[in-house]
């Protein structure tokens, strides 16, 4: 008998359902989607064994602490604390100036479960080591920590609420008012703390104090608020001398003719307290171009302007 060939291609699933039978067939089919849905699923969201997925997206946005213009660096160090195979790392953050937001090239995903998050922002490069951060004289730190929970969404939003990791001393000139029509205080120095060996300890938020006080100067920067100039520095003990030193300068004078009719007057202070972590210090005194007096210190929280005790200082 002559068989005829058939034309064209033999359907290979066609192929297979003559060869088996129709019970084989659907055991067969039920085997192949169930081993497709389970290595979909990461096998029950088995994380450990499905390392590339069920991960999701994280970012961090600033809730309040500090408003910056400039640009500035940050590290986020993250350790899980609900699973028993813990997810640790540290990242690098930028942000940009006047934004709430941390940047990063390649977004941080995490798995789901609750993490704790401590972040660290200053305006210069961050020395990070050995869980330590280098903490210097004229630059902002602060720091956040925070628990949040990491769960199934697109974006899992973390806020960050900032407080200062090193101290902030501010000078407020009260210019006597008959001179305020004719000078004006151009700037503030006083002699800066020892910062070379001070550090921050990412684990508990603290950091150690300086024990002395240098020969050198460091400039006040004038702040947004009138006759207050600010300066940020590494906390440092008492009982020790800080000597200030004050310019004026006539107003609407040329600026090459500033140095030559700038007005320089100093004052030398003894501290028998602490400038601790944490805390704004504001010295305020009378100023003439002829004397400087001091008139009185008040500390506050960094965060809290409304809350200003005055203490002693001689």
């Amino acid at each position: 008998m002559e068989i005829k060939k058939q034309s064209g291609n033999i359907c290979p699933l066609k192929f297979i359902c003559h060869k088996m039978n129709k019970t084989a067939f659907t055991t067969l089919l039920t085997f192949t989607v169930i081993s497709l849905l389970s290595a979909n699923s990461c096998i029950k969201e088995n994380y450990s064994i499905c390392p590339d997925y069920g991960k999701y997206r994280i970012t961090f946005c600033q809730r309040s602490g500090i408003e910056q213009k400039a640009a500035m660096n940050a590290i986020v160090i993250y350790n899980s604390v609900d699973r028993e195979s813990s997810s640790s790392g540290v990242c690098r953050f930028t942000r940009a100036p006047g934004d709430s937001m941390l940047n990063q090239e390649k977004p941080l995903r995490l798995y789901p479960g609750d993490y704790n998050f401590k972040a660290f922002l200053t305006k210069g490069a961050i020395q990070f080591n050995n869980n330590m951060v280098k903490i210097k004289n004229k630059e902002l730190h602060v720091m956040a920590d925070t628990i949040e929970r990491v769960s199934k969404r697109g974006e899992n939003r973390v806020l960050l609420t900032f407080v200062l990791s090193n101290s902030l001393i501010e000078v407020k000139c009260n210019l006597d008012p008959k001179y305020k029509n004719l000078y004006q205080v151009y700037d503030v120095e006083m002699s800066a703390p020892d910062d070379r060996d001070i550090f921050l300890d990412t684990e508990s938020g603290c950091c150690n104090y300086s024990q002395s006080i240098t020969e050198f100067y460091d400039y006040f920067l004038y702040s947004e608020i009138s006759d207050i100039f600010e300066y940020y520095c590494v906390p440092f003990l008492g009982g020790c001398y800080l000597n200030f030193r004050f310019r004026l300068c006539p107003l609407n004078v040329d600026e090459d003719s500033v140095s030559e009719q700038t007005i320089i007057l100093q004052s030398r202070l003894f501290l028998n307290m602490e400038i601790s972590q944490g805390r704004a210090y504001r010295f305020t005194f009378d100023v003439t171009p002829y004397e400087i007096n001091y008139l009185s210190t008040s500390v506050r929280d960094w965060f809290d302007n409304d809350c200003i005790e005055e203490i002693p200082l001689l």
